[in-house]
């Protein structure tokens, strides 16, 4: 390749990443995200089959600070869940309708033996997001604080009840 063909290249890659839109290089730019109150992003996985949802981060060696799941919901209702074969400790927020936090639990172990306990919310919920255990405090996501959702519409989100 020419060197004015190689910097050609090699310009418009590096003005990409340093203009903060490295998630495009690294294919994320397609995955929504779930921005905290202060500012913090979660590339989000969307759990809306039963399937996706009873499997949530079973056997998932690791979840990173910049990651989360989006459990969906054809209904508000108090939808409880469990840690039975996650290997990571997570937080787990409920949200309403709105995308508040109606309840959450911080820092929840894994299940190492049966039986495993359950986890309900104490207010109905429409949406469920897990996060890295320690996370929703760095995130300032507590009770009434409300998350915000890019690169989704979750009325096209076709949810299996």
């Amino acid at each position: 390749m020419k060197p004015q063909h190689l910097l050609q290249t090699l310009v418009p890659l590096a003005l990409l990443f340093l203009s903060g839109d490295a998630a495009l290089l690294r294919g994320e730019a397609q995955r929504p995200v779930a921005i905290a109150p202060n500012g913090h992003r979660f590339v989000l996985e969307i759990a809306a089959t039963r399937e996706q949802r009873a499997y949530g981060y079973m056997r998932r060696s690791r979840v990173d600070r910049g990651e989360g799941m989006l459990f969906v919901f054809p209904e508000s209702d108090f939808h409880s869940f469990w840690m039975k074969n996650c290997l990571v400790p997570l937080d787990i927020l409920w949200l309403g309708d709105d995308l508040s936090v109606v309840y959450l639990e911080h820092d929840v172990p894994p299940c190492v033996k049966d039986p495993c306990p359950g986890y309900p919310t104490m207010s109905k919920a429409r949406y469920v997001l897990e996060i890295r255990a320690g996370m929703a405090k760095k995130s300032g996501l507590r009770a009434g604080e409300r998350i915000h959702l890019e690169g989704i519409d979750l009325e096209k989100i076709e949810v299996e009840p």
